[in-house]
């Protein structure tokens, strides 16, 4: 080879092509035990998970969950114009449901005879006292009251007892919509977020729904809701925005390839390597993480478009080597020996700039962190093992490469001055600046509900849509030692409620909301009513007042205990078990992050000292990391790509240069974001480093090889490597375009971000780089020879 020996890519490449056998052996031996590392990994959807364990609100959901599995229903509302027919109707879809796989209980109605000793509860003891008054004075009336002159005094007497028997309509809605409207709760027995349940349940759920029979009175049902289908929703619509937008981007990407190497065999010669990566990386992160979410599920598609980088730069300087190389080996050595370090360089770069995400408190972020920075090493290695044999397969006849683009680049023509490098340079600093000042106005978007496809956001859905889906959110729940504090906390809350200054709740549900803590007073009076209903002279009151009064004397006047409801009543109220909770049911809004943080504020300020748990909760326990979390990030892979950069070049001064050509490309990033008013949010925020992993390779390469070429060779430097950087970043920008037109909004944002963002970072590698090597070379008088090579 020349003479010359061969560096440490180069003796990897000798070794790899040297014992084809046992590298392949190797190879085979690591794909085998990936796969089966694979088949252990799960998608968990619950990112709620992934908060800090130290956290209040992390620690009560899982004590919540752990004690009788989260507080999550489905919630069902059913429009009908006669009320009769649709009390009845639904009546019979309650006991239909109930017996629906996986239901732990549906719920309509309470029964006749506990809703009556509840309904009395509902009246205050001046109310009963009245009642017991009234109806003392009729009795003592004796025959007079038959007197239809009396009688007409005592017609009072009718609405008055009729309070007692229709007082089971103040108890908090258990069924009650609205006008024309009814309501009826599920509550599953598996997790919202345990995909292998929710999604066959739901199914279930909707069959048995449609075998009811529906009449002709236009009852229909309008909402099936509640956190079980929007997990679902979102599980399904990531899964296959990813599947069919994977496959978009494979073929956009193999087509480029295709039409820039013009041979189809080279393609797969580049893309078979990171099927590999992509596989070993799946079994890392069966051992790493476990389980993937809606922030991880999209690392192979990252890896692609990080990984054909190597590809392309070791193939097409094998192209470039194999003009001069007598044999194939010859021509592989020497390019892993020229591409191969700066291709390690990007690579290490990347993965720290991915580290960057392990100092985020949200553990979304630090798995994604993860899984990339261990993803992108292992596409190089992957590249770098497998390509030469590839190679060897593939090319074993001298092919020129790149004829077009290197014609011309080492003509011979006036010497470069590089006279205006340094304004060139100047301006666009001041373009970046420009930029910059742009970034404060990138917008946030707040709202969860819109990263879903379109037409399931809040905002699109129907004012009647609105109020069955707030009706549908999980309650916030909190829990007591005792009855003695729950009753207090509640008497505080429903305060705050009566006063208007709970704004972000609309209810609280508690023992207490039907049991008053007064009940054996009222309780007292309903007995001497029930006594009272008793006497003989009964018999002179009007009709409907003897009606309602025999009810009275046939009810169950004794205290009511938890064990004297139905079981699902006792967990809806919070009792079951031996419990003392109290629901807080938000009002508005809560996939807003705003109005999760609202809701939070203010529930802190109603029940200090109390831990709640409450998925909406957690939301702004998670936006508060976000925030926090956004420029921690930024600021920390700065700092990494310096030191790497530093590391590799061994030049502070080069690093930063670096450091400042990134930034030049992120500024433009930014400003491009807000001009095609493209949002951050808490899904695609992970598009910033992933951005700055990616960008840095177009710098690197073409630092590393302005830095080989010398002064006046910047033509030769773009030809070549230039062309090679940006082919790989085309490819990058195709495979997540795929990702922008997913119907999954998040999964757009975030084809978005990259898409923008890199088409600019890499614009700005290719200004800054070479107009930052001819400044300096201009400023320390390094031209080019007269009669030497040109450059444009």
């Amino acid at each position: 080879m020349s003479g010359s020996t061969p560096g440490f890519f180069g003796r990897v490449a000798a070794a790899v092509m040297g014992r084809p056998g046992r590298t392949l052996g190797l190879l085979l031996g690591l794909c085998l035990l990936a796969a089966a590392l694979a088949t252990r990994l799960r998608v968990d959807p619950n990112l709620l998970r992934l908060l800090p364990a130290d956290d209040p609100t992390a620690q009560a959901i899982e004590r919540l969950n752990a004690e009788e599995g989260g507080a999550h229903l489905v919630t069902i509302t059913v429009e009908g114009a006669d009320p009769a027919a649709l009390d009845a109707w639904m009546r019979t879809l309650e006991a239909r449901l109930g017996q629906v796989e996986g239901v732990d209980y549906a719920v309509y109605s309470v029964p006749d005879e506990v809703a009556l000793r509840l309904g009395l509860l509902q009246l205050s003891v001046d109310e009963l006292s009245t009642i017991r008054e009234r109806l003392q004075g009729a009795i003592l009336l004796g025959p007079t009251a038959a007197n239809p002159f009396v009688a007409a005094r005592l017609l009072d007497l009718g609405p008055l007892t009729a309070r007692l028997t229709e007082a089971q309509d103040r108890l908090p809605s258990l069924g009650g919509a609205g006008e024309g409207r009814a309501r009826l709760l599920v509550r599953p027995s598996g997790s919202a977020f345990d995909a292998s349940f929710a999604a066959p349940f739901l199914g279930r759920l909707q069959a048995a729904i449609a075998e009811v029979d529906v009449p002709d009175d236009g009852i229909e049902v309008t909402w099936v809701g509640g956190v079980y289908r929007h997990s679902v929703e979102d599980v399904q619509a990531i899964r296959a925005d990813l599947g069919w937008t994977a496959g978009l981007s494979g073929a956009l990407v193999l087509g480029l390839l295709a039409l820039a190497f013009r041979d189809l065999r080279a393609t797969l010669v580049l893309l078979l390597p990171l099927v590999l990566a992509n596989l070993w990386t799946t079994g890392v992160a069966s051992l790493a993480v476990g389980s993937l979410n809606t922030f991880t599920s999209f690392y192979p598609a990252v890896l692609v478009g990080l990984g054909v980088d190597f590809s392309i730069h070791l193939y097409s300087r094998y192209r470039e080597e194999r003009v001069q190389a007598s044999t194939v080996q010859e021509a592989v050595i020497r390019a892993w020996d020229r591409a191969g370090p700066p291709c390690l360089t990007a690579a290490v770069t990347s993965a720290g700039g991915f580290c960057a995400l392990w100092v985020a408190g949200f553990g979304g972020f630090r798995q994604l962190g993860t899984l990339l920075a261990v993803g992108v090493l292992l596409c190089l290695a992957a590249v770098v093992v497998m390509l030469p044999l590839l190679i060897l397969w593939r090319d074993r006849k001298p092919t020129p490469v790149l004829g077009r683009q290197l014609a011309g680049a080492d003509t011979d023509g006036p010497p470069p001055t590089y006279r205006l490098a340094p304004v060139a340079l100047l301006l666009t600093f001041s373009i970046a600046l420009a930029a910059s000042m742009q970034l404060p106005k990138i917008d946030f978007e707040y709202d969860l509900s819109e990263m879903r496809s379109e037409g399931l956001a809040y905002q699109d859905l129907t004012e009647e849509g609105k109020e069955a889906a707030e009706a549908s959110m999980s309650p916030i729940v909190a829990s007591f030692p005792d009855d003695a504090s729950l009753t207090e906390a509640h008497a505080r809350v429903q305060q705050a409620l009566d006063d208007g200054t709970a704004q972000h709740l609309r209810g609280a549900l508690s023992w207490r909301s039907v049991v008053p803590v007064d009940q054996e007073a009222r309780l007292a009076v309903v007995r001497d009513i029930a006594t009272l209903a008793a006497d003989p002279n009964v018999r002179f009151l009007p009709l409907p007042v003897q009606q309602n009064l025999a009810r009275i004397a046939q009810a169950d006047a004794r205290p009511v205990a938890p064990a004297d409801l139905p079981g699902p009543l006792q967990h809806l109220l919070g009792v079951r078990g031996g419990t003392h909770r109290l629901m807080l049911l938000p009002k508005g809004n809560q996939w807003d992050l705003r109005n999760n943080l609202a809701l939070k504020t203010e529930i802190e300020a109603l029940l200090p000292g109390v831990a709640p748990a409450g998925e909406y909760l957690a939301l702004a326990t998670l936006y508060t990391m976000v925030r926090h979390d956004v420029p921690r990030v930024a600021g920390v892979a700065l700092v990494i790509v310096f030191l790497l950069t530093w590391l590799d070049l061994r030049s502070a001064r080069r690093a930063a240069s670096a450091v400042v050509a990134l930034g030049v490309g992120m500024a433009w990033a930014g400003a491009g974001m807000v001009a095609f008013d493209v949002r951050l949010s808490l899904v695609n925020f992970v598009g910033v480093p992933i951005l700055m992993g990616i960008g840095v390779d177009v710098i690197i390469h073409l630092l590393h090889r302005m830095d080989e070429e010398g002064p006046g060779r910047v033509r030769r430097a773009l030809a070549t490597t230039g062309w090679a950087t940006g082919l790989s970043s085309a490819t990058t920008v195709l495979s997540f375009a795929a990702l922008s037109v997913a119907t999954h909004q998040g999964v757009r944002s975030l084809g978005h971000i990259i898409v923008l963002g890199l088409t600019l970072v890499t614009l700005a590698g290719f200004v800054a780089v070479p107009l930052g090597w001819m400044t300096v070379w201009k400023l320390r008088g390094r031209l080019p020879p007269a009669g030497g090579p040109g450059a444009a």
